[in-house]
């Protein structure tokens, strides 16, 4: 999880930000960790709500018998067509339900920006701490000294909880065991979700299937197999907090600082407000990483272009997404404007928060606390970011019109992807089609600005 991921921005939309998964398939996690800080829809927030709306008002008692403790290998799959190796991850999962908590860990090759791969590493883990601690839910992305602690204080939910919905369907087998199907379709706030598995007579799902609803691809169908099931008390240790949850969470700013100027993009839904308050953006390099990782992008949706001043002494990359009635951050450094490298991929230590990252781009994130009053120059009063909107295209103009899909092929497993960086700039910054530029979106498609004018 994770521009988990990639989200939603508005009051009145979910986002589908943050990579932390309290009652859906840990490979959302890291699905997710793709897309935050673009406009989706959540993955987190609605679908586990919705989840936990459908269990307190349903008969659950039909579901399997899922073992109450164990460990097993899990392999995961998640329908992403531009992701290359990154839609296949190996790893390891622990399950404790009398403990409320689980544990999932994986790694995957990225080929976006280099050939060869990206190793891309998520540790994901969920306990019941019976409060708002943040570390309820949290998320170590990263290896070695690029590991990087992310939290949301979500409710826990067992991993597993939809099966409780399920119903038997027959029987088959997964790696020569034989196993139990079940299967079970949910409505609820909106997403359509279904989830099939194969338990075994354990009670370990060999197999698990879940398809969301989300019209983003790569977080719309997940599949996950386990194999090795070692049944029995799991040791304390599995549990045990990362050592950037533990010791570096959240990460403190980077030294130094100043005024900069940055010119930066979001994708919204039409009905978002025109804010970058609890917002997370991308430059024209990162937001490419963006647009070129991902499948299933939903052309309706609007990319705008902003001005932005802030003091770039770069606090922590912050997870920002709808909950409750409106957005919120988490995870960031106090008032600082959060940054890291796109998919949190390239040099620099700690997601490169306080390096160049000129090889594949910057993600932002603006916390609401860090915003400067109308009128009030940046520094004023520790504020640390102003922004203004200066147009917005539809993304299928984009996509469609300007050919960013076939430069992206082109530039696959190259870093920087300086022409299609080219081609997505250009359609923002002229309507005209002769330099490369997009219609702009009619005002009457547009929220409302409630950031102060540059």
């Amino acid at each position: 999880l994770a521009r988990i991921t990639l989200a939603l921005r508005s009051s009145s939309e979910p986002s589908q930000q943050a990579l932390m998964w309290s009652a859906f398939p840990a490979v959302l996690a890291g699905a997710i960790v793709f897309a935050v800080g673009q406009s989706l829809p959540n993955s987190d927030g609605l679908l586990s709500s919705a989840l936990a709306e459908v269990l307190a008002r349903t008969d659950v008692s039909q579901g399997p018998r899922i073992a109450p403790a164990w460990t097993a290998n899990m392999t995961q799959l998640f329908d992403a067509g531009t992701l290359g190796d990154a839609g296949h991850a190996v790893g390891s999962y622990a399950h404790d339900q009398a403990g409320r908590r689980w544990r999932a860990t994986w790694c995957s090759n990225l080929t976006l920006f280099h050939a060869a791969g990206d190793e891309f590493c998520i540790d994901k883990l969920a306990v019941d701490l019976q409060g708002t601690s943040p570390f309820c839910s949290n998320m170590t992305g990263g290896t070695g000294d690029g590991t990087v602690c992310h939290t949301e204080p979500l409710p826990f939910h067992d991993q597993f909880g939809i099966l409780a919905l399920a119903s038997k369907v027959g029987s088959s087998s997964v790696a020569g065991v034989t196993c139990d199907l079940w299967y079970a379709a949910v409505t609820a706030q909106g997403q359509n979700m279904t989830a099939s598995a194969c338990v075994s007579a354990d009670g370990v799902p060999r197999e698990f299937n879940m398809t969301t609803g989300l019209a983003w691809k790569a977080g719309s169908e997940i599949k996950y197999t386990f194999s090795n099931p070692r049944i029995g008390v799991v040791s304390e240790d599995a549990f045990a907090p990362s050592e950037a949850c533990a010791s570096k969470y959240p990460m403190p700013a980077c030294e130094g600082g100043g005024k900069e100027a940055l010119i930066l993009y979001r994708v919204h839904r039409k009905t978002d407000q025109l804010t970058l308050a609890n917002r997370n953006v991308g430059d024209a390099l990162g937001d490419v990483a963006f647009f070129c990782d991902l499948s299933g992008m939903d052309a309706t949706q609007l990319v705008t272009k902003w001005a932005v001043e802030v003091d770039s002494a770069w606090g922590q990359y912050a997870y920002c997404q709808f909950q409750g009635e409106k957005n919120v951050c988490f995870g960031h450094t106090g008032k600082h404007v959060g940054r890291e490298s796109a998919l949190g991929i390239g040099k620099g230590a700690e997601q490169a928060q306080c390096s160049a990252n000129e090889e594949i781009g910057n993600w932002f994130s603006f916390p609401d606390v860090g915003e400067c009053a109308p009128g009030a120059a940046v520094g004023t009063d520790g504020c640390t970011c102003k922004a203004t909107p200066v147009r917005s295209v539809f993304a299928g103009f984009i996509i469609k019109d300007r050919g960013l899909p076939a430069m992206c092929a082109q530039e696959r497993g190259q870093a920087p992807k300086l022409k299609s960086a080219a081609i997505f700039a250009a359609a923002l910054e002229t309507s005209d089609p002769s330099k490369g530029g997009c219609p702009d979106a009619p005002a009457s498609v547009l929220g409302s600005s409630s950031w102060d004018v540059i």
